[in-house]
Formats: C-alpha cells, structure tokens, sequence
C-alpha cells in the first residue's frame, strides 16, 4: 500500500457519544420524540446533506444554517475537550510516517471539528491530505469522499487502505477499488457482521495492528 486513509468519527476518535447527546437534545429542545433510527439514517451523510435530510423529514421550520448552526454550537465545545485517541491509532498513525507512507483523512465531518483533536495529539503534522465535510462532495453512501482524498495524496485508489467503520462507506470505497479494513466501534452485533463481510479486513481496535 502507498497510502492509509482514514475515517475519523468513531474510527481514529471516540465521538459517537457527542452526537448522540447532540442529537436528543436537539429533538428534545423541540418537543419531538427522539427517533431511534436516526444516527443509522444520517450516519453517512454529508454536513450539508444531514440538515437538510433533518428539516424536511421533520417539517422544521428552522433553516438548514440554523441547524448546522446550532449541531455546531453543541458539538464544537465537545469535540475540543477529546484529548486522544483510540487506542493504537497515534502508534500506528507514527509508524505509517516513519515507514514514508502517505496519510489521508476522509470523513463528513468539518475541519473545525477534526483539527483540535488531531493537533491535541500531535498527529495533524502527519497527515498528507484530507477530503472534509466542506468540500461539498456527496455523503459517503457514495465513493466521491474517498476519491477526493486518493486525488489530493495523488495515489490511486486501489494503492490505498481505508480504515472505517460505517457499512456504506466500505461498501462505496471498495466500488473504487480500494482496500478497507473495517473498524468496530460499539456497531450492533448483526451489523458489525455485515461488516465483516464486507471489508477486505477488521480490527477491534488498532493496537492488533503489528508493526
């Protein structure tokens, strides 16, 4: 492989617990009943895509800036109070750019959200290109993400290994030829299993990786 990309939300950091908190709240804040379905329905969306999925699925009468708005005041606080890392990921993220292999990051999430983190960890530096949720690019039920971080390595897609831990992504990642190694992160039991099968590979966390 020339080049490892990786997915950041509940791949590379634990954050599935802000947007579950972030999310009842905002149902909460408007009288609705929290739908259980619905990290499963936005999870491989786009910034951009989520909001508006959001207001026209619950006849909002908040603009879609209004929501992005206000997901970012919940979640940027949050997100700059993480301090690490999955286990394993800052070692391996190291070894990978000792070795000379190029490093991308490919996920919906914007930049103000991933930066924090990744410079708390002295990983950012490490990192050769990212493909973000501002980009514009369809949600990851689609390869566009993925692609789009391949071109700005300047590697081509099927030289590259993706780490991820969302089905659709995989599923749209290999349509491109890539290699993925699937990553858990608390997934249901049957989905992790769907998984499974349909990655190249899976971790339970990243210090299985030897190296």
């Amino acid at each position: 492989m020339q080049a490892v990309i990786f997915d950041f939300d509940g791949t590379i950091a634990d954050t599935g617990h802000i947007w579950d908190k972030v999310d009842r709240f905002f149902f909460e804040k408007r009288g609705i009943p929290f739908p259980e379905d619905y990290a499963d329905a936005i999870g491989t969306m786009s910034f951009d895509e989520g909001a508006i999925y959001t207001k026209n699925k619950y006849s909002l009468p908040d603009s879609v800036e209004q929501i992005q708005n206000e997901w970012n005041n919940y979640a940027l606080k949050a997100y700059t109070e993480i301090d690490s890392l999955k286990a394993g990921v800052r070692e391996y993220i190291f070894h990978l750019k000792k070795k000379g292999i190029k490093i991308g990051l490919a996920t919906a999430s914007n930049p103000e959200y991933y930066t924090p983190v990744l410079k708390k960890t002295q990983t950012f530096d490490c990192f050769d290109a990212f493909a973000h949720g501002k980009d514009g690019v369809r949600g990851k039920d689609y390869p566009d993400i993925y692609k789009l971080c391949a071109e700005r390595l300047q590697i081509e897609p099927e030289n590259c290994l993706l780490y991820e831990d969302v089905l659709n992504g995989i599923v749209s990642a290999k349509k491109i030829g890539m290699k993925v190694t699937a990553v858990y992160d608390n997934q249901p039991k049957k989905r992790w299993e769907q998984i499974k099968k349909e990655a190249d590979g899976f971790v339970n966390s990243f210090e299985e990786i030897k190296f």
